[in-house]
């Protein structure tokens, strides 16, 4: 198969400055998207930090032979381990980070990122920045938020659309950069030639409906014009964050890596 991707951002229509960023890497099949969190306090400088070092490690980590600087989770694969490890050291850089610039304490960053190799995704996330898998039957979201409203669902206390609209909904219970124990969720994903991996901040998935980004990707020419209707989209239901879509297609053709350009 052939892998394509497209990645766009926007600061949206209400927030000042953008406090997202992501990583479209094809020669290493990783994708980001970082959700910095903060405000004044540098959210845009604890997601930079996430994309810049997850990107380090994970170039660092192609071959096998090296001397793994945490503790190796034998219960998840190989590229299972260098994504939680990633994120692991990219918690413990921002926290770094603020030591040196204490007037950074609250900054922090939501997370999610893949490793694409064939038909085999292998996902990570932390915080509520998401993956969906489109095919042409739908829509499925393959990530769970860390948030409270989440929790509630997952307890049946809220549904998911009493979630979507929830005083609550944007609080999370877990980001990199609190230096406590951080859940990195690890999962593999398989897919099919003409599925579509879609990766976003809240800034998308909170103003837009699962049904209508399905409808956009599925009817958009191009993988950068279904980012680009993305972000118009979010901005026209009200735009209240910053916006970053990650979308990786996998097509019929030989075993290639390629990125769609702007």
């Amino acid at each position: 198969m052939q892998v394509l991707a497209a990645g766009q951002t926007d600061v949206g229509c209400v927030r000042k400055h953008n406090e997202d960023n992501f990583l479209v890497d094809s020669e290493l099949g990783l994708f980001i998207v970082a959700d910095g969190l903060g405000g004044h306090a540098a959210g845009e400088v604890a997601s930079q930090i996430v994309v810049e070092k997850v990107g380090q490690f994970i170039a660092q980590t192609v071959e096998q032979d090296r001397t793994w600087p945490l503790e190796y989770d034998v219960s998840i694969p190989f590229d299972g381990n260098r994504l939680k490890a990633a994120l692991l050291l990219s918690d413990q850089a921002i926290v770094d980070d603020i030591r040196t610039h204490p007037e950074r304490e609250s900054m922090g960053s939501t997370v999610v990122a893949c490793l694409v190799e064939e038909d085999r995704v292998t996902l990570v996330h932390v915080g509520d920045s998401r993956a969906y898998l489109l095919d042409a039957n739908g829509i499925r979201q393959v990530t769970r938020d860390h948030s409270w409203v989440a929790e509630q669902v997952a307890n049946g206390i809220l549904t998911a659309d009493e979630a979507r609209k929830h005083p609550f909904r944007n609080v999370i219970t877990q980001a990199l950069g609190n230096g406590g124990d951080l859940d990195v969720a690890v999962q593999e994903v398989q897919v099919k030639e003409l599925d579509r991996l879609l990766l976003c901040s809240d800034g998308l998935s909170g103003m837009v409906q699962d049904a209508d980004i399905w409808a956009i990707v599925q009817n958009a020419s191009s993988l950068q014009q279904a980012t680009r209707e993305l972000i118009e989209r979010a901005r026209d239901n009200g735009g209240e964050d910053n916006i970053t879509v990650v979308i990786i297609g996998f097509e019929i053709g030989n075993p290639s890596q390629l990125c769609e350009k702007p």
